[in-house]
């Protein structure tokens, strides 16, 4: 079952073009078809988002998506952020994006037992757990 009508996803493809065009080699967000699986696949999996994005929708359900876009952005900005969101956690899961900037996806490398990180070889870490604890308590708002 999907939870996004036909009407809502053409209204979320007009508005993700505006948000996210196709530039410098990159393409626009209905050129990776974020309107379809991407698009279910944030809602389904960021239930807490659905409010606000459906929300931002409805409000820009007009003739004119560009406007609609900035009174969103200026009259109710938790939508407007939400949407900005979807799109682009959409967007940056398509294969074809994250190929285009060079990003393969999360990887597992193996780590050797005995692997001991810069921090601690160059004696960063040490000087920090010497010089102790540091606190500046802030003033007191009156």
């Amino acid at each position: 079952m999907s939870l996004v009508t036909d009407n809502q996803r053409a209204a979320f493809a007009t508005l993700a073009d505006l948000l996210i065009p196709a530039a410098e080699g990159m393409p626009s967000a209905t050129q990776v078809a974020l309107q379809g699986a991407p698009l279910e696949r944030v809602i389904e999996l960021r239930p807490d988002l659905r409010p606000a994005f459906f929300r931002a929708l409805k409000a820009a359900d007009t003739e004119d998506p560009k406007a609609a876009l900035d009174s969103l952005a200026l009259e109710d900005a938790e939508a407007f952020s939400t949407l900005g969101l979807v799109a682009s956690a959409a967007y940056y899961m398509q294969p074809e994006v994250r190929r285009l900037i060079g990003y393969p996806g999360q990887e597992n490398r193996l780590v050797e037992e005995t692997y001991e990180p810069e921090y601690v070889t160059n004696g960063r870490l040490q000087q920090v757990i010497d010089r102790g604890p540091i606190y500046r308590p802030t003033p007191k708002r009156e």
